[in-house]
């Protein structure tokens, strides 16, 4: 089993250094190590699946609160008290913006990452690695959208402390 999961680690490690150098063409020896090795991929890949699901529950769950709970309701009471902050209010454009391409990242990743575990490994080494490398790409794509949305949380955080340092 130990032997099976070093094979498996270092398939995957492979793969994803591959992607990272922009190798898209896969040998023989990748063929056969994708097809010897589908059920374990494959069921790593739902194992990820799962996970990925409860992390956009958590990650979407955190930004829509902090957007509704905090947020918006500082914008709308400094309209209400006259104080006019141009940097918060356009931060605020921009958290909605980033929290909605999150979203949609993560919708079109998870189709994607669905489309992959749908394919038949064994059979279809050379579709499966292309997928493979999608899904990375994808993947890629919704971690840069936390660390944007994450990025205009810390903004967002400066702005109050400087504004209520200025009142």
């Amino acid at each position: 089993m130990k032997k099976k999961w070093l094979v498996f680690n270092c398939i995957t490690l492979m793969l994803f250094c591959q992607s990272s150098l922009g190798v898209s063409a896969i040998s023989e020896a990748q063929k056969t190590a994708i097809s010897d090795n589908c059920n374990s991929i494959k069921e790593s890949l739902k194992n990820t699946q799962r996970a990925d699901a409860r992390t956009r529950v958590y990650f979407g769950g955190k930004f829509e609160m902090i957007l509704s709970k905090f947020i918006t309701p500082l914008n709308v009471k400094l309209v209400e008290k006259n104080v006019t902050n141009l940097g918060l209010i356009e931060n605020q454009s921009n958290f909605a913006d980033a929290k909605t391409s999150f979203s949609n990242d993560f919708i079109k990743y998870q189709q994607v990452l669905e489309e992959l575990v749908g394919i038949d490994c064994k059979t279809e080494p050379e579709e499966f690695y292309e997928k493979l490398v999608k899904v990375r790409k994808q993947r890629e794509l919704v971690g840069e959208d936390i660390i944007k949305v994450e990025k205009l949380i810390s903004k967002n955080m400066k702005l109050v402390t400087d504004l209520k340092d200025s009142l």
